[in-house]
């Protein structure tokens, strides 16, 4: 088998059409999913029952089914009650809630892992919930999170591709239009992993350094004797 080079010249701009597609729509997922994903895990933390469950039971149906049947669901049934939209907008809300899912319980397991004697600490000096959750737990809990939001943030850029089913003009879908075309399928879909690999990569890359930056102020932090939120003076 011999590459045909004439492909990737001839429809790299199409290609790349697709490849900015799906970048707009995982940024759209992403800057609705996280406060989404926050409003959630603060939710499944409510002292009201009736939040605590609608919350979890939202985070549970996402997390615990196929993402391609939601995005079907969302597609095909919600015409049927008078919601018709057109399927990028369709595809960035269901990929918003099927990533706030997973956002939420990462979110959740952060605000865990800091000490609960911070939060009494807060609340004595006259805190309320919210204003001990703002200044006092949420800082610290974005060191925990990072890896974990960015390996949920590359999945979102994989999970993506599911999009093509509902004709969404995204990287997947103008590869599948590709090969269609030239019936070259190994050209076609070469470019169009090397394009997701680059946008992930890229993703990682900033992340990490995203993550050591984090890293080297907590550290100063410590050094200049603030206490991390796993130290003996924090633990209640």
């Amino acid at each position: 088998m011999h590459l045909d080079f004439s492909i990737f010249v001839n429809y790299g701009p199409q290609l790349l059409a697709g490849f900015w597609m799906t970048i707009k729509i995982v940024i759209c997922a992403i800057i609705l999913g996280m406060p989404l994903g926050l409003i959630l895990a603060l939710g499944r933390r409510s002292r009201f029952v009736l939040l605590r469950f609608a919350t979890a039971s939202f985070i549970e149906v996402f997390r615990n089914t196929p993402f391609i049947i939601q995005v079907f669901l969302f597609f095909y049934v919600l015409p049927f009650y008078g919601v018709r939209l057109a399927a990028e907008y369709v595809g960035v809300i269901v990929l918003a809630a099927f990533g706030s899912a997973y956002f939420a319980e990462v979110i959740r397991g952060g605000i865990d892992a800091v000490a609960k004697g911070q939060l009494e600490s807060a609340r004595a000096t006259g805190m309320t919930d919210w204003q001990a959750m703002r200044h006092i737990i949420l800082p610290q809990t974005l060191p925990i999170i990072l890896p974990s939001l960015t390996y949920q943030t590359l999945s979102l850029v994989k999970e993506s591709a599911i999009l093509s089913t509902i004709t969404v003009g995204e990287l997947t879908m103008a590869g599948i239009t590709v090969q269609g075309e030239t019936f070259r399928p190994f050209e076609a879909f070469i470019m169009v992993a090397l394009l997701y690999w680059g946008l992930n990569e890229t993703i990682a890359v900033l992340m990490r350094r995203i993550e050591r930056r984090v890293s080297s102020r907590r550290g100063n932090g410590r050094k200049l004797g603030i206490p991390g939120p796993n130290s003996t003076l924090n633990r209640g």
